[in-house]
């Protein structure tokens, strides 16, 4: 398996195995009632409408006039004092920044921006207190769970659309996600970039990144990656993506769980003194390592200074070694080639 260097402390991407030869007899279900059927459709437009009627006001369309013209794309409120969550490309360098909420036209100003996670932060300043939604864990979805997008189609009102979780991937035709995504089976139009995404419980589960196959589909940033972006801008007023200086591969058998290995450390990374080849990776922060994949999401949530517990297995023994990520000395976001957003704002 060819070795994928980082920016960040881990990046490995695992080989599919082979689909398994024998299945399972289907199982034949009973063809619902009609009544049943009425009822489930009932149902799913009244959740839908109760979600969207809920979450509106907490949505907004953010505009940026420059030398190129007017942009338009979505944002939304992430907490009552105005922080607006949208794309980083939709906001070039700030100036000309507004957001629409209602009927109102309100001046905002950029924070943050972070190309890795395709993520902007502005801020409105104008009101006391905003509407906002609440956040949802993204690790509870599963393929076939049901998501509503809450955006601005181009030259329209706010609007819903619905669709399930297809699935949850880290590349799309070669390219690399810094952290995996949701993909979802939902249409989008120019515009719903940076709409939020939410789970059938009214809550924010991702943000609306990039599109694919025409806009048949699209991928979402995990609120929780978005989040990320949020803390350390609270914390340092940058965002700080850590970097540790190593590289991993995959174990053809697992130890105490996990089959990521360090294959190499940069003897002049953060991690030269901590970290051996051949140690086995168990744990990063809060986040279980047990496949490449794993690694590679744990690589996106460090932070440069700030520390974390890596846990490991060397010669036979599980360790917990603190560990303080550093700043890549090159200043680069990262070395994987991560997907932008792609035709989702309006000119």
């Amino acid at each position: 398996m060819s070795r994928l260097t980082a920016f960040s402390l881990f990046a490995a991407l695992a080989s599919a195995g082979p689909l398994s030869s024998s299945a399972a007899a289907p199982v034949e279900l009973p063809p619902p009632s009609p009544f049943d059927e009425r009822a489930m459709v009932k149902a799913v437009e009244t959740r839908i409408g109760a979600i969207f009627e809920s979450s509106r006001d907490a949505v907004v369309r953010v505009e940026v006039n420059d030398q190129l013209g007017k942009v338009s794309g979505t944002g939304f409120f992430t907490d009552s004092s105005g922080l607006i969550y949208t794309l980083a490309s939709l906001v070039g360098d700030g100036l000309g920044l507004k957001v629409i909420q209602g009927d109102r036209e309100l001046s905002a100003r950029l924070l943050a921006k972070d190309p890795r996670s395709g993520i902007a932060l502005i801020k409105v300043d104008e009101v006391e207190s905003t509407p906002f939604l609440l956040k949802g864990d993204c690790r509870d979805l599963r393929p076939s769970s049901g998501l509503v997008l809450v955006g601005f189609p181009y030259e329209h009102d706010v609007s819903p659309s619905f669709g399930l979780v297809g699935g949850f991937d880290l590349q799309l035709k070669g390219k690399f996600f810094t952290t995996t995504h949701i993909r979802a089976n939902i249409p989008v139009q120019r515009g719903q970039g940076g709409s939020p995404v939410l789970n059938l419980d009214g809550e924010v589960v991702g943000v609306l990144v990039s599109s694919f196959e025409e806009g048949a589909g699209c991928y979402v940033l995990p609120i929780r990656a978005a989040e990320k972006v949020r803390h350390d801008y609270v914390r340092f007023g940058d965002v700080r993506h850590g970097w540790a200086g190593v590289t991993v591969r995959e174990l053809p058998l697992p130890v105490q769980g996990s089959r990521v290995a360090i294959d190499l450390v940069d003897p002049t990374g953060p991690a030269a003194s901590k970290f051996h080849t051949g140690d086995v990776i168990l744990q990063v922060g809060e986040i279980e390592v047990h496949h490449p994949e794993d690694a590679l999401d744990a690589s996106f949530f460090l932070t440069a200074e700030l520390p974390v517990d890596v846990r490991i297995a060397r010669d036979g023994e599980i360790r917990t070694i603190p560990f303080l990520p550093g700043q890549h000395p090159s200043g680069r976001k990262s070395d994987l080639q991560a997907l932008g957003p792609t035709s989702l704002t309006s000119p």
